[in-house]
């Protein structure tokens, strides 16, 4: 309850079924169309949690993960890392460790399901890291 989340997804159809799940949890969320949309969210607030879909047109999830990961670094130790979670149909051998790879903290195939979704917000966002007012 309380979490500010971006969803970065290209499909309006995932980004509607997304958005009703997040919703339906309590959290607030905004959508960026493709990699270069999130990377601009990401610069101008911060977030709680990131979904972040793989197969976007123009820049795709694993550079904007990458791009996400650089603007905490130069920003320095007073930005905490945002848990980065790639919400894709990448699910075969190997598809974990490339989304791991490119800066991003978890992993969840698609489908996605609402009892997906709130495990990976209790394992990556802590209670005192929620933004209060959000």
């Amino acid at each position: 309850e309380g979490l500010r989340l971006l969803l970065a997804e290209d499909d309006p159809i995932n980004q509607s079924l997304a958005v009703a799940f997040i919703e339906k949890l309590g959290g607030q969320v905004e959508v960026a169309a493709d990699g270069l949309a999130a990377v601009a969210k990401c610069r101008e607030q911060r977030y709680d949690l990131v979904f972040m879909d793989c197969d976007m047109p123009g820049m795709d999830g694993f550079d904007a993960a990458r791009a996400i990961r650089e603007l905490e670094a130069a920003a320095g130790a007073e930005r905490r890392r945002m848990p980065i979670i790639a919400m894709t149909a990448y699910a075969m051998p190997g598809d974990r460790e490339r989304c791991l790879a490119a800066g991003m903290d978890d992993h969840v195939p698609k489908p996605v399901t609402i009892e997906v979704l709130q495990q990976v917000v209790r394992r990556h966002v802590l209670p005192e890291q929620v933004h209060p007012g959000a």
